[in-house]
């Protein structure tokens, strides 16, 4: 009878490869996970001013005196643990110096009584003993000592960063301008030709999506029916104008000695959370300890392969988001890193797609492209000196100003007050346009100083030159600063609104006509 050959159902071998690569990934995010390197002594000793702060910036779950309390606690059962690692330690070697005072030079023979075997023995057995209860009081202290550090490490996560000393305190209304350029904010008719504001017509100024329409250069209708409500398709003359202000950016940026990227629209959760956002629904922060980040719903998509869902897999460690901006793969990819102090300031470029829940959102904001779950933006980031990151702030600001004004738009630059801060900003700068066809000022950029929030939670330090160091040698956390140079939708709504003509022409800025293809104008689409 010849024996059976057992053959293998394709789908099941592939479907064991798929489960078995998933379980690997698995574990190999499960050692990547970043910790943070929080200064709990700080905290501790400063627990009324961060309350403070915490409460100027309506954060309503921070709790540093409890970080105080439990990096007490944690220090105790430190000191308890090195104790009795010190008497086990002790035990060791006490055994050791016992076994080998027993044991007689090789050229003697030396008689031992029956007595002192015996009193060996009983001085062997304590000394096991002795060491057995340290072993079992080390296992006790570090079961406890884990949940104490992960508490301490939960309860300073939450903790924002401190705020700029003239930072106005409040919501949004306290934000103080700082300054102005153009004057389309005056200006109560659409100019003749859509530049010169001394000669206007009697036209009213359009709506952004009225305009975009009547063009035909965005197609949200399609868009809602691929992917859903607030998405969209640039078309013709609009894809075109997406990519001149990318290439308008970038080149901008490059000429001033940022480094172009483009980069991983994904990041591993611990990663965009390092970074100040929140990946995590409300439920998954109460049940890992979290508890809120004020109540607010996270904006961040979360990525989960198909393989995984349709197998039933277990919760991946540490999944992967889309991210919300490029400040995010941009900081990271410093991570775990001690750099030169020659390379600071180091000035990045980063072209990437953005995705955003945009939860809560509604009202006129989600009319048209001025509020999309995509889009397509180019951000700066610096990573600088401590001592230099406010003047790197000043240097971002000074780039965005100047590139909004050689594209001709009316803009206002306004310092945001503490509720306005995201949890990394130490301060923060919003750039509005004023937008004719909203008849109101709308944001199109922000820069912030991050300090050394990024940084200490994604390990990014800095060795510092030893002349003047106060820290002599030893490494020090970078500061993390953060700009957009063009979010391309909320441009795109500032240009349309700002440059159209009573005839419904859009004049495109000469800034941008390099890469239009020789077009000065986007026409309205008769079809």
């Amino acid at each position: 009878m010849r024996p059976t050959t057992q053959v293998l159902n394709p789908v099941s071998l592939l479907r064991a490869v798929m489960t078995a690569r998933i379980h690997r990934t698995n574990r190999l995010q499960t050692r990547a996970l970043l910790q943070p390197s929080f200064d709990y002594k700080f905290i501790r000793d400063n627990a009324d001013t961060l309350l403070e702060n915490a409460i100027n910036r309506n954060v309503r779950n921070a709790r540093p005196h409890r970080v105080g309390e439990l990096y007490d606690e944690y220090r105790a059962l430190l000191s308890q643990t090195n104790e009795h690692r010190a008497t086990l330690n002790a035990a060791s070697k006490e055994m050791g110096v016992l076994t080998k005072g027993g044991k007689p030079p090789k050229d003697q023979s030396v008689a031992v009584s029956a007595e002192d075997r015996e009193a060996k023995a009983q001085a062997m057995a304590d000394l096991r003993e002795r060491a057995k209860v340290a072993k079992l009081a080390i296992q006790d202290i570090k079961t406890k000592l884990d949940a104490v550090e992960t508490q301490l490490r939960n309860e300073a996560a939450k903790l924002p960063n401190i705020s700029h000393p003239q930072t106005p305190i409040g919501d949004e209304a306290q934000a103080r301008i700082v300054r102005v350029n153009g004057d389309l904010y005056n200006v109560k008719a659409v100019p003749k030709n859509g530049i010169d504001t001394r000669d206007l017509s009697n036209a009213e100024f359009q709506d952004h999506y009225d305009l975009a329409l009547s063009l035909g250069i965005v197609d949200m209708e399609a868009g809602a029916k691929v992917a859903g409500s607030r998405f969209h398709y640039w078309r013709g003359p609009g894809a075109l104008l997406e990519l001149a202000l990318v290439q308008y950016a970038m080149t901008r940026a490059t000429a001033a000695g940022f480094i172009p990227h483009i980069t991983p629209d994904a990041a591993r959760t611990s990663v965009v959370d390092a970074c100040g956002f929140r990946p995590r629904s409300n439920a998954e922060d109460t049940q890992a300890g979290e508890a809120g980040h004020s109540g607010e719903a996270s904006q961040i998509y979360r990525m989960t392969p198909v393989a995984e869902e349709s197998h039933g897999e277990e919760h991946v460690a540490d999944p992967l988001c889309l991210v919300a901006t490029a400040e995010i793969p941009l900081v990271a990819m410093k991570q775990q890193q001690i750099l030169n102090h020659t390379s600071l300031p180091m000035s990045l470029a980063g072209l990437s797609h953005c995705f955003r829940a945009e939860a809560g959102a509604r009202g006129r904001d989600t009319r048209g492209i001025y509020r999309l779950h995509q889009f397509t933006k180019v951000e700066l980031v610096t990573l600088s000196h401590p001592e230099n990151s406010e003047s790197e702030l000043a240097r971002l600001v000074d780039f965005q100003t100047a590139l909004y004004a050689d594209l001709g738009l009316t803009f206002r630059v306004l310092q945001m007050p503490t509720y306005e801060l995201g949890a990394s900003a130490y301060q923060k700068y919003d750039i509005e346009a004023w937008m004719p066809g909203r008849k109101s000022w709308g944001e199109i950029s922000s820069a912030s100083n991050c300090t050394d929030y990024q940084a200490r939670r994604l390990g990014i330090r800095v060795r510092p030159s030893g002349e003047g160091c106060a820290s002599g040698n030893s490494p020090v956390f970078v500061h993390t600063l953060n700009a957009t140079a063009v979010a391309v939708p909320r441009m795109v709504v500032a240009l349309l609104e700002s440059f159209q003509r009573p005839d419904g022409h859009v004049v495109i800025p000469t800034v941008l006509r390099p890469w239009m293809m020789g077009m000065e104008l986007l026409a309205p689409n008769p079809n």
